[in-house]
Formats: structure tokens, C-alpha cells, sequence
């Protein structure tokens, strides 16, 4: 699968509106890069989601966006979280799953969680700042 994952805090600035991400957004859509979701991300999304904003939410999570987690998913999140309080770092149980969902389906990861940092030096993963 090629594209990015797409992390909570980008996905809200996408529906807020927010120039940089949108300019992302396109940037990705004219390279053929598709832009996924996790089922997580969803969720807190839709959690703090204002009904005027539903609809919009909506068309951006739909069915071919969003990723399930499923039991490997759920697995390497779990290592990953034991690893890196190994490391002496804490790591959020939604951050594990949307880390262990772009490994498992070899995404590269966009976010502004300084938290997620390691995934490029250590997961190898691609990381970009918005």
C-alpha cells in the first residue's frame, strides 16, 4: 500500500481548515499518494467533532480511508508501547495503534506529535511534519 496515515491532530486541522495541512493534502493527491485514516483517529475525531462539522467529517473518514485495527495491529501496538517504556518513554495506547497501523500496512506516518518522533530512527518509518 502506498500513501501516509494521517494522525489525529493533522485529520482536525484538515476539517478545521488549516492551510498547511490542506496544501498537504492536495500536494499528496497530485503525487497519487493516497491519505488513510485509523479507525482511531475516527474515533477521537468524531469525539470532539462540533455538529456543524459532522458532515464534513464524514466525507473525510469514509470507507476506503479508514483502517481496522485488527489482531497484529493490536499486537505490535502492544510491543511497541512495552519497548518504548523500555526506553523510558510513554507512549499513549491510540498513538501505539496508529504507529503499528502504518508499520503493518507500510505508510508513511504525518503528524505534529513530537511523541512519535522515534518511528523514523527506530521503526524506519517515514515521518512528516506538518
Amino acid at each position: 500500500m502506498e500513501g501516509f496515515l494521517i494522525d489525529t491532530n493533522i485529520a482536525i486541522a484538515l476539517l478545521a481548515g488549516e492551510e498547511a495541512s490542506l496544501n498537504f493534502a492536495r500536494q499528496a493527491k497530485e503525487d497519487r499518494m493516497i491519505m488513510y485514516f485509523s479507525v482511531i483517529t475516527e474515533c477521537e475525531v468524531f469525539s470532539g467533532l462540533k455538529s456543524d462539522y459532522r458532515l464534513k467529517g464524514i466525507k473525510l473518514f469514509n470507507s476506503r480511508r479508514c483502517i481496522d485495527v485488527n489482531s497484529n495491529i493490536a499486537r505490535l501496538a502492544g510491543d511497541l508501547r512495552r519497548e518504548q517504556r523500555n526506553h523510558g518513554r510513554k507512549l499513549k495506547t491510540p498513538d501505539a495503534i496508529i504507529i503499528a497501523t502504518a508499520v503493518e500496512y507500510q505508510l508513511g506516518l504525518v503528524s505534529r506529535d513530537t511523541d512519535m518522533n522515534f518511528v523514523k530512527s527506530e521503526l524506519d518509518i517515514p515521518l512528516i511534519h506538518i
